[in-house]
């Protein structure tokens, strides 16, 4: 009886909800790119949102006028190509204590616009490694695996509230494609300090096959808005699945009219470090 009872009341507490999802009626802009104070060619993409069920292609959004200006200077996109990106005519760089606003007007006349505070960056002193033996679980329980600890060197400013983002490069190809492989996070906790073996990255022994592999890091200040906006992107996505976590919400962006997406304006600095094949740590 007691089984019984227990049964009826778990199924008693089932209730069926049918979502509302987006059909297509609603589909929006989505932009990803900006500009650096790096000397190259610079790039931002349009996209149409689709729905959350769709296996369709994301489309892309051609026929556009974008640019970018700021600090005295006015940077015009083309798409060339039709697919959507849209690149500078030439290597520009923007110019770090100015603010940058994008304009993009599409075909239909709808205007949107974003603006971003391009911040200065201390220059990174040097990078280590440490070729190093960690243990770690597999499926069949503990097992040992080799890592390059990629150990960091800077002086971090003594104003507060900034924050950055880091990427790995392996011989001059961009290792962290995807937001989830970047490093990003603010100056809590170490503001004003010089900051000492900071591993920034662990790279598997199986990504470094030559006898000398050139690997650089390149350290970007952002902005407090795209801080939380790569933090909120990540919530929803790759850090979700706890039993605790706060229902889905709209991830923020810095576009107008509606958008999705973020533009971002970042100052850069780089330093590489040779790491040789299987060899213990190097000065």
């Amino acid at each position: 009886y007691i089984t019984i009872s227990a049964l009826l009341f778990l199924s008693a507490c089932t209730e069926k909800i049918d979502f509302e999802l987006n059909d297509g009626v609603n589909n929006r802009l989505v932009v990803e790119g900006g500009i650096t104070d790096e000397t190259k060619v610079h790039s931002i993409k349009l996209t149409r949102s689709v729905d959350y069920l769709s296996n369709e292609e994301v489309p892309v959004v051609t026929g556009a006028e974008v640019s970018v200006s700021g600090g005295g200077q006015l940077f015009e996109f083309f798409d060339e190509d039709g697919d959507g990106i849209y690149e500078t005519n030439g290597e520009v760089a923007g110019i770090p204590g100015n603010n940058y606003t994008l304009n993009i007007r599409l075909e239909d006349q709808e205007i949107y616009t974003a603006e971003c505070f391009m911040d200065s960056i201390e220059s990174i002193d040097s990078l280590l490694y440490l070729y190093e033996e960690v243990l770690g679980y597999g499926e069949e329980g503990p097992e040992l695996s080799y890592y390059y600890k990629i150990f960091l060197f800077a002086q971090e400013p003594s104003s507060p509230g900034d924050h950055y983002m880091w990427d790995l490069f392996i011989n001059n190809e961009l290792d962290t494609d995807t937001l989830n492989e970047k490093i990003f996070t603010d100056d809590t906790g170490v503001n004003g300090n010089y900051i000492n073996f900071f591993d920034v990255f662990w790279i598997p022994d199986e990504k470094i096959t030559e006898e000398i592999t050139l690997v650089s890091v390149r350290m970007m200040s952002i902005s407090k808005e795209q801080y939380e906006h790569h933090l909120a992107l990540m919530l929803e996505t790759e850090w979700r699945g706890g039993p605790f976590e706060s229902p889905p919400a709209n991830v923020p962006t810095n576009i107008s009219n509606g958008a999705l997406g973020f533009f971002y304006a970042n100052a850069v600095s780089y330093s590489s470090v040779d790491v040789l094949l299987k060899t213990n740590i190097l000065f």
